[in-house]
């Protein structure tokens, strides 16, 4: 629509167009003059509607431009890291305040100051070297790709100490597209690394202490693939970490045990915890029992196992020889008991040798009484494997072998590899196949009045709880002795009254 008020205007400079003298009756223009001014008025019209449109846009992208400004004044004064804009000999046109509190300077230092400033000589070469193809480059050519200068450097706060800075460089352009100059992004290293040490001294502490564990310690998905296993770990079943890492659960379990891993998983699962025994088994073959205390835990972001594996093959072992010492000793007060029913002096060491070989399963077991007419031990008595390849009355020297130094000395004597025993003699050498053997004595009161002796074919045989069974039973065998001698010598002083009766 036609501005009306262009339009008055327009009329009131056709009326001063209008020669004052004209006749107001005569035609001002001519039908062809009319049409050609009306045109021209059109055509002014639409030229002044362009330039109103072009001064709006002019206006809006000027305000555009103005709020953009802002923004990137904002941006670059409260961005966290420096932001610098130098020339190529690194003196500082433009600065954001966190350059400045960077290299502890008022921020209307820093311009027109070099940045130089706050390197030393070798950053110095080494940034020149860096941005030497830049000074070469034509600057007039904004089509050509430059590469960002990246790296860390050492800076120094004006006149003061040091600290590490990550920097970033690009060329920086001026309106025509001209390489002006270099943009720099600096930041302050000195938390990072701080942070970086605190985080390499935590890992380096756990991992100590992970591995100077006296216990195995497993970690695993809930697919069961080993994550991390500590040092225990590795040393215990015979494989390398890496070898460990690519291994699972059921890799080290006894594959008799395969099929209670599901149930264990799903317990584990439901409670989030679980503890048991099972038996690992090393690279070697070799097994080994191991009580297992696990747990769910999150670790690298998901889902996992910890479990620790204590070795508890020494535990087993103490179990056990509590379980034995208490049969045997059930042993011993039955035998006691055995014995002491028994007057007669042959038949409580021959009742004696077999109750003890069949209760406690020694290869052999002989009793030896001395004969102090002779100086020597007679084998009054045997039982088990050996009993046939001794003559009958086998005899030893009184302080030969082990049997005879026990009888002289009164002291027990325990050979668990009888070759590297001195006193050990073997007087049937093609014939008693013995490793291991056991001599203690038998005493009444302070005299010596036999030997029990025990001999096995396997070398380390017998343990200390062996020993006190032996010496217990020993002590029994005495009394037995002393009981039946007496119980002899009562028979005959009886028989003797009765063929030489008194009076």
């Amino acid at each position: 629509m036609p501005d009306k008020t262009f339009d008055h205007s327009t009329e009131q400079s056709d009326r001063q167009l209008i020669p004052a003298n004209t006749r107001a009756s005569e035609p001002l223009f001519t039908a062809a003059q009319s049409q050609e001014v009306q045109r021209e008025l059109a055509d002014l019209r639409i030229t002044v509607e362009d330039l109103r449109r072009q001064t709006n846009e002019v206006a809006t992208l000027r305000q555009a431009l103005d709020a953009e400004r802002r923004r990137y004044h904002e941006v670059f004064e409260l961005s966290p890291d420096a932001y610098l804009l130098t020339d190529f000999d690194g003196v500082i046109i433009e600065a954001n305040r966190a350059a400045a509190a960077l290299l502890s300077v008022r921020h209307d230092f820093l311009v027109h100051k070099s940045l130089l400033l706050f390197m030393n000589e070798a950053e110095r070469a080494t940034l020149e070297s860096h941005v030497a193809a830049w000074r070469t480059t034509d600057r007039a050519r904004a089509d050509r790709r430059l590469p960002i200068i990246r790296g860390q450097l050492q800076l120094h706060v004006y006149k003061g100490a040091s600290f590490p800075a990550d920097f970033t460089i690009t060329p920086a352009r001026d309106g025509a597209g001209q390489i002006s100059g270099l943009r720099w992004i600096l930041r302050d290293l000195s938390e990072n690394i701080r942070t970086e040490q605190a985080l390499r001294e935590r890992e380096y502490h756990y991992q100590t202490l992970v591995d100077n564990a006296g216990d195995a310690i497993f970690i695993h998905n809930l697919t069961g693939r080993y994550l991390d296993v500590n040092h225990v770990a590795c040393e215990s079943l015979g494989y390398t970490h890496e070898e460990l890492l690519r291994m699972t659960p059921a890799d080290i379990t006894a594959p008799e045990l395969h099929d209670r891993l599901p149930q264990r998983t799903t317990k584990l699962q439901q409670d989030g915890h679980l503890f048991c025994e099972t038996i690992h088994v090393r690279r070697d073959g070799t097994r080994f029992p191991v009580e297992l205390n696990s747990r769910l835990i999150d670790y690298a972001g998901g889902p996992a196992v910890l479990t620790i594996g204590r070795d508890i093959t020494e535990r087993k072992r103490v179990e056990q020889a509590l379980i034995r010492r208490s049969a045997q000793l059930e042993l011993l007060s039955d035998i006691g008991r055995k014995i002491a029913a028994i007057l007669g002096l042959a038949q409580v060491l021959d009742r004696t040798a077999h109750l003890v070989q069949e209760s406690f399963g020694y290869h052999h077991v002989a009793l030896f009484l001395v004969d102090d007419d002779r100086s020597e031990l007679v084998m009054k008595a045997s039982a088990g494997d050996f009993v046939s390849l001794f003559p009958p009355g086998h005899r030893v020297q009184k302080g030969r072998g082990m049997v005879g130094w026990v009888a002289e000395h009164g002291t027990r004597l325990w050979a668990n590899d009888v070759n590297n025993e001195p006193l050990y003699i073997n007087y049937y050498p093609q014939m008693i196949p013995t490793c291991s053997e056991l001599s203690v004595p038998i005493q009444v009161g302070d005299q010596t009045v036999g030997v029990l002796d025990v001999q096995s074919p396997q070398f380390n045989d017998f343990d200390e709880n062996d020993v006190k069974v032996m010496e217990t039973l020993a002590d029994q065998i005495a009394v037995a002795i002393a009981n039946a001698r007496l119980y002899e010598a009562a028979q005959a002083h009886s028989a003797q009254l009765h063929d030489h009766p008194s009076g």
